[in-house]
């Protein structure tokens, strides 16, 4: 915890980005450049010196190790341990006098949240908690997830090609729903050279529309790029796919039936929901128990098969198959609309 701590301080001073990339600093001039006490500050990075994230040279100077660069200048993986500590240990610690308030039952809202009630806003939501900026350094973090996580391997989207012609010909061919800045989209298209840019049709909230539109992946150029909130009506009708990644695990059922069922209204019977989340063994592994308890802070959680077929059904949906490969939780579940939904 000691480290945590000593870490999560030294990021806020951006101390890290002051230490030569290849060589060293004295701890009085680290200090002065962060305008920090020599004292406070060689405390704070003595716990990095003894845990090796950094290396001191004689007894005062300091230098990097082949570790610490990542936790500067705003690199992805160093922005993860960054919301790892602010959106989940700071709830975390929380966590007996939250049980105490709500009671011995799940957090199921995204208001009155553990998040929210660690951070002394219990009436606002994960995105309305958090500063701009925590939202953009969450944005960046999650790129580390995107390495992290496979796309490409577990669903065979060799199927959208191969059954274009069963909608319409200007109809989309793939709504990537909650799709970020178009990572993802763009590793599928990576992987289908022959789908058309023309028929992708990108989704998101307003902030991150526009920085992916200002930082476009090329293999997107022609796609559409959509300001769309999923609690609304979904305005694409007839696509084939209507794709998901990450976005359920962030929701109570209640809420994820809401946007599953916008997307339902808008299917014909031809087209798929696509779900790429994870699906959580029983017995558990670690992963996706962590990060299970890290959804509960937003009044969300993971999910095993049975709650799959569950939210799954109380969507109107039935679900087709759920996709698997041995190597990772991470999963495709595959639902298609029911015929009286």
């Amino acid at each position: 915890m000691a480290e945590m701590g000593a870490l999560r301080v030294l990021m806020d001073w951006r101390a890290l980005e002051h230490i030569p990339p290849d060589g060293s600093i004295s701890y009085a001039e680290l200090a002065a450049k962060v305008d920090a006490e020599e004292p406070l500050l060689r405390r704070f990075a003595w716990v990095l010196v003894s845990t090796g994230v950094l290396r001191q040279i004689g007894e005062d100077r300091i230098a990097h190790t082949k570790f610490s660069p990542i936790y500067a200048n705003d690199v992805p993986q160093g922005k993860f341990f960054q919301i790892m500590f602010d959106e989940g240990l700071v709830p975390y610690s929380r966590f007996p006098d939250y049980f105490r308030k709500y009671g011995r039952k799940e957090p199921l809202e995204p208001t009155h949240s553990p998040h929210g009630f660690g951070w002394g806003v219990p009436e606002k939501n994960f995105w309305e908690a958090c500063p701009e900026q925590r939202i953009l350094d969450v944005n960046i973090s999650m790129q580390t997830l995107d390495q992290m996580l496979p796309v490409i391997g577990i669903y065979p989207f060799e199927w959208i090609v191969e059954n274009a012609g069963k909608v319409a010909p200007e109809a989309p061919l793939i709504v990537d729903v909650g799709g970020g800045k178009g990572q993802v989209l763009a590793q599928i298209k990576g992987k289908l050279p022959e789908l058309p840019a023309e028929r992708l049709v990108l989704q998101d909230r307003e902030p991150t529309i526009k920085d992916a539109e200002e930082n476009r992946p090329p293999l997107l150029e022609g796609a559409k790029f959509m300001v769309h909130d999923f609690f609304q009506p979904q305005p694409v009708k007839g696509a084939l796919v209507y794709f998901l990644r990450r976005v359920m695990h962030d929701w109570s059922d209640k809420y994820n039936a809401q946007i599953l069922g916008h997307c339902r209204d808008a299917m014909t019977p031809q087209s798929r929901i696509l779900i790429m989340d994870q699906v959580m063994p029983n017995p558990p592994t670690t992963l996706p128990c962590q990060t299970d308890i890290c959804m509960m802070n937003l009044g969300a959680k993971e999910r095993t098969v049975k709650d799959w077929h569950a939210l799954v059904d109380l969507a109107g949906l039935d679900l087709v198959k759920i996709w698997q490969v041995p190597s990772t939780e991470v999963s495709v579940i595959e639902c298609k609309k029911r015929a009286e939904a």
